[in-house]
């Protein structure tokens, strides 16, 4: 029997947010939920999740910011940003920095969350 997947979700938008709890709970995975960025990078370090799904553009810090500072107390934890349309300088500074943090732009289908979801299983 595997392990139950850990999942820490940062997003202030409560449509999406149930949607993607919707999905995630059918998966019988173990959820952790706050509304900002800062909130999910203090979360990581007790909850040690194995997938952090950060909305981008969350209050306070985004979630590329926030993924960098989460891998400081979580090493390991695959980072998903979460957004319409992450700008692709982000992308390429974050590359350059040695951060290849997947993306899935809403609105996004349940196939697409659980392959990258799952794809640390």
């Amino acid at each position: 029997m595997s392990k139950k997947l850990k999942i820490l979700i940062a997003e202030d938008e409560p449509s999406l947010c149930h949607y993607i709890v919707t999905l995630l709970s059918r998966w019988n995975c173990d959820l952790a939920i706050e509304q900002t960025s800062e909130g999910a990078v203090h979360r990581a370090a007790t909850f040690k999740p194995d997938v952090a799904l950060l909305g981008y553009c969350t209050p306070g810090m985004d979630g590329a910011q926030a993924g960098i500072e989460l891998l400081k107390t979580s090493p390991g934890t695959m980072v998903v940003l979460t957004v319409e349309d992450v700008p692709p300088h982000v992308l390429s500074d974050l590359r350059g920095r040695g951060y290849d943090f997947p993306t899935l732009a809403a609105p996004f289908n349940e196939e697409e969350l659980r392959a990258l979801c799952f794809a640390t299983d």
